[in-house]
């Protein structure tokens, strides 16, 4: 719904543009959606879309800044009763998955996006600064694994790296081909990890024997 008055701060407005845009982008995509569009999905004149972001990649670049924030917001709200770090870590990997797969149009916009940033500085430094609190999350939870005694890294920024080179590889194959089954995708995360993160050998339980349930939360 449209906040509307002279007493609506201009953040209110962005954040119904934004909502307006990514509905948009959802329903036909970035390259296929008009200022037009987004302005009519917003309920105001394009004039309104243009007093506050001067073209349609202002607004996509405002919308990845937000929708990043809230994506990383619900993933650490997620994680964080969750005390193994190997579980932790994989529920990120599941829940990127299942945020692809509801939201595979407005990925396809940050395609877009990605795009930009070999010719864009501002626009690269964005990624580049969301490179590094990928790291430092996954980095992080790597030294809690280890510490934990869960399992050895020999390099925790090349797994970090590793990680998030995986998950990038989904997202532009979906948005490609759209041929990948993601359901079965967020299923097998568990068992990629597992593999990328072998169990410490001391810790690992002979075949056959029963699980005592101690490693459990």
């Amino acid at each position: 719904m449209i906040v509307k008055g002279p007493r609506v701060s201009s953040e209110i407005r962005k954040q119904q543009i934004l909502a307006a845009a990514k509905r948009c982008f959802q329903r036909k995509g970035y390259a296929q959606t008009t200022i037009d569009e987004i302005a009519a999905e917003y309920g105001m004149s394009k004039g309104s879309i243009y007093w506050y972001y001067p073209s349609k990649k202002a607004v996509l670049i405002d919308l990845f800044r937000v929708f990043v924030g809230e994506n990383l917001n619900r993933i650490l709200t997620e994680i964080g009763s969750i005390r193994s770090a190997r579980d932790r870590i994989t529920a990120i990997g599941e829940h990127l998955t299942r945020s692809l797969q509801e939201d595979i149009e407005l990925y396809s916009a940050l395609v877009v996006f990605w795009e930009s940033s070999f010719v864009d500085e501002s626009i690269r430094e964005m990624l580049l600064e969301q490179y590094r609190l990928y790291d430092r999350i996954l980095t992080g939870l790597l030294d809690d694994g280890e510490r934990a005694g869960e399992f050895v890294v020999p390099d925790k920024k090349i797994y970090a790296a590793l990680m998030i080179a995986m998950m990038e590889g989904i997202i532009v194959r979906q948005v490609l081909s759209k041929d990948l089954d993601l359901a079965e995708i967020c299923r097998s995360v568990s068992g990629v990890m597992n593999r990328l993160l072998p169990e410490k050998k001391s810790q690992k339980r002979p075949a056959g024997s029963p699980n005592t349930g101690k490693d459990e939360g």
